[in-house]
């Protein structure tokens, strides 16, 4: 079984999978384009296990790698506290640290929302952020 840790984030993907006995098997910085994350995951043999995240962003991803066979789990933000509170804050380490929690089984998994509930809570629109919008 591999384990992948991935960071998420606009422009680029940080993912790091190790093997069973937490070993290094490859890392990368990608692009966020759909084939990117695909060909990455596409080369490595199953079974293969990874986490991302949970953001507003990971539902694209879900829905790319779980075809391919990629046991995908969202990890709750909030409740990655090995994340949150490091002193050394880069892709690459978060990243690596969401694939040892992986690997241990000590990830917080936030809930999946079903794909036909998706579309009401992550894609309504958002209040605007500045108050003077609703200011007459």
């Amino acid at each position: 079984m591999l384990f992948s840790g991935i960071d998420l984030h606009k422009r680029t993907v940080a993912i790091h999978t190790l093997d069973a006995d937490g070993a290094t098997v490859r890392t990368a910085n990608l692009p966020t384009q759909r084939r990117a994350p695909t060909t990455y995951f596409e080369e490595l043999p199953r079974p293969h296990r990874a986490v991302v995240e949970c953001t507003g962003m990971g539902y694209w991803l879900r829905d790319l790698l779980v075809p391919q066979g990629i046991d995908l789990r969202l990890g709750h933000a909030k409740y990655l506290k090995a994340i949150s509170s490091a002193k050394v804050k880069t892709d690459a380490v978060d990243a690596a640290t969401l694939a040892q929690l992986l690997r241990v089984d000590l990830i917080p998994e936030a809930h999946m929302i079903s794909p036909a509930l998706r579309e009401t809570r992550v894609g309504a629109p958002r209040p605007p952020t500045d108050r003077r919008q609703y200011t007459t």
